[in-house]
């Protein structure tokens, strides 16, 4: 169930570099990785139902698709260029944190998935309790009592 394909992987990596369809090895298990931290990380904002529905990258929202490519792209540039430095590639963490930080702004709610459907998720009266259609207040404000 791949929430991106190897386009949305290679779009965040440089072509001339690296070509995401040529790695045979790892590459399912880092598609894997990046849909359990996307998962895990909206399924207290996400509806369980709606997650379920993302099945394969056509089912998936491009946000959603292009937050899982850069987070493969991240490990992938990771894994092949640490072998020549002990330091974490500076472009791996870019690509990573900037992923990171779209899928915090959909958890804050600044950033809105179009494709996911809102409704149910706002508030009414029914969801507190006493509201307008309970019985009349045994007090106000206005009697000084509290």
């Amino acid at each position: 169930m791949p929430l991106c394909n190897d386009a949305d992987v290679q779009a965040h990596l440089p072509s001339d570099k690296l070509k995401f369809e040529e790695i045979p090895d790892d590459k399912e298990q880092l598609i894997l990785d990046a849909e359990r931290v996307i998962r895990g990380t909206l399924a207290g904002v996400i509806a369980p139902l709606t997650l379920a529905a993302w099945t394969d990258p056509d089912s998936t929202p491009q946000l959603i698709r292009a937050i899982s490519g850069r987070l493969v792209a991240a490990a992938t540039y990771r894994l092949r260029y640490s072998e020549d430095s002990l330091d974490d590639p500076q472009y791996a963490q870019f690509i990573y944190d900037e992923a990171m930080r779209l899928l915090m702004g959909i958890i804050s709610g600044s950033i809105i998935l179009e494709e996911v459907p809102t409704e149910g998720a706002q508030f009414d009266n029914t969801y507190f309790w006493p509201n307008n259609s309970t019985d009349e207040p045994k007090f106000t404000m206005e009697d000084g009592r509290f």
